[in-house]
């Protein structure tokens, strides 16, 4: 049973919301109690993780449940099945997909480039001329919002040819789940990606469900999720799901040779452990060149993002979760970072194993001091540094690419021949 007081309805939701903001920006400028804050953060981010973690690993194993990737496009299948969805799969190239994303500099980034491979894609927008699921002004209830949006965008989509897919990084917070049933019932297969569900599994808990990730299950076809665990979670739920990382585009990252002219750079918003390890690596006499939300450059144009990859001798990966020091998640440079051309330098985050050789692929490190001394290093061994960036570029590009990832995941759908 959860309390009354833990159920958010959207009016509540908004007005918690910019409450939390205010807040943040208050206690910013009390440093000690900035401090308490951020450890108390990053306490129950990871004591929430770890109740999950025991939660679906305990139901598992009294259901018997498991998790076997094999079994997954057989499970989808007989999802369709029971909805009486028997589409045929056709050629790369004739999809048609509407695409529900985000943040149009990350998915521009390769996800968009990647999916118009596969067919027409047709992107979202929550209001005309608005990309994504946040309005200008937060709606009382965004959710409900984008729903009818969607609905209305399919309904104008589907006047020339059938929809195969609706793919996009949802939660319950800013899609509604009755209009992604709704969609189903249309035949048309409902896809989600979640790079965060370490810690934006369930969110809290509003009038409609929880409003993170979990909050659409039952009203998707497939998960995709960047945390190989969570799958095993998706699984219990009764959602079939598969381990899908970020990936990059070899087209887009590391396809020129222009000349090294930034010793380290770093991209994303400044908070956390970011800035104490860009002090570091400063206080050796290194110049990182930072581009973010809260850093003096601000945020870099899109379309100069890879250029300013490729002009760096090492790209800096930070791989923590919100305020942690020590709890780790996957993120797109893990991916970008390589392909590139240019030496990884990241977290030393266990996920990474599955994916490179780290030492001779990326580098990790587990401090800000000891990456510091390992961009001091490398700077001063370029050699050895351009031997382990060519070897990650030519991972990446071999297995870590967004139309590997996509192709793998019509398959599964059925959807692609």
């Amino acid at each position: 049973m959860v309390c009354r007081h833990e159920i958010l309805s959207p009016y509540e939701w908004n007005w918690a919301e910019s409450i939390d903001r205010v807040l943040r920006s208050k206690l910013k400028k009390i440093p000690s109690l900035y401090a308490v804050n951020v450890r108390v953060k990053a306490a129950l981010c990871k004591r929430n993780y770890v109740s999950l973690r025991t939660h679906f690993e305990s139901e598992a194993r009294r259901r018997g449940v498991f998790y076997d990737e094999a079994d997954v496009p057989a499970q989808v299948r007989r999802l369709l099945a029971g909805r009486r969805i028997n589409s045929e799969p056709v050629s790369k190239g004739q999809l048609r997909i509407i695409y529900v994303g985000t943040d149009l500099g990350q998915d521009l980034g390769g996800i968009i480039q990647a999916l118009k491979r596969f067919g027409e894609v047709i992107l979202f927008e929550c209001e005309p001329g608005r990309y994504g699921q946040t309005p200008k002004r937060i709606t009382k209830d965004r959710a409900m919002n984008n729903g009818r949006q969607l609905i209305r965008l399919i309904e104008q989509a589907t006047n020339k040819r059938p929809i195969h897919a609706v793919i996009g990084q949802m939660w319950g917070l800013t899609m509604d789940s009755a209009a992604l049933q709704k969609v189903r019932g249309m035949g048309i297969v409902v896809v989600n990606i979640s790079m965060d569900d370490r810690h934006a599994f369930r969110g809290r808990r509003t009038y409609r469900g929880w409003s993170g990730t979990s909050g659409l299950i039952g009203a998707i076809d497939l998960a995709c999720t960047a945390a190989k665990e969570c799958c095993l979670w998706y699984r219990v739920e009764g959602c079939p799901a598969i381990y899908l990382p970020e990936a990059s585009d070899p087209e887009l990252y590391g396809s020129s040779s222009e000349e090294k002219c930034y010793d380290v750079c770093f991209v994303g918003k400044n908070y956390g452990v970011r800035s104490e390890i860009v002090r570091a690596i400063e206080k050796d006499g290194v110049e990182v060149t930072c581009y973010g939300k809260d850093w003096p450059n601000g945020r870099v144009a899109v379309e100069d993002l890879p250029g300013l990859f490729t002009r760096s001798r090492i790209v800096l990966g930070i791989g923590t979760i919100g305020h942690c020091t020590d709890f780790y998640a996957l993120k797109m440079r893990d991916f970008d970072g390589p392909m590139s051309g240019s030496l990884y330098l990241a977290h030393d985050n266990p996920d990474l194993y599955d994916l490179y050789e780290v030492g001779s692929e990326i580098v990790t490190y587990r401090t800000p001091d000891e990456c510091a001394d390992k961009v001091v290093y490398y700077l001063n061994h370029s050699n050895e540094a351009n031997i382990i960036a060519k070897a990650g570029r030519a991972r990446a590009v071999k297995e870590h690419t967004w139309e590997k990832r996509f192709e793998w995941t019509f398959k599964v759908l059925g959807l692609l021949l």
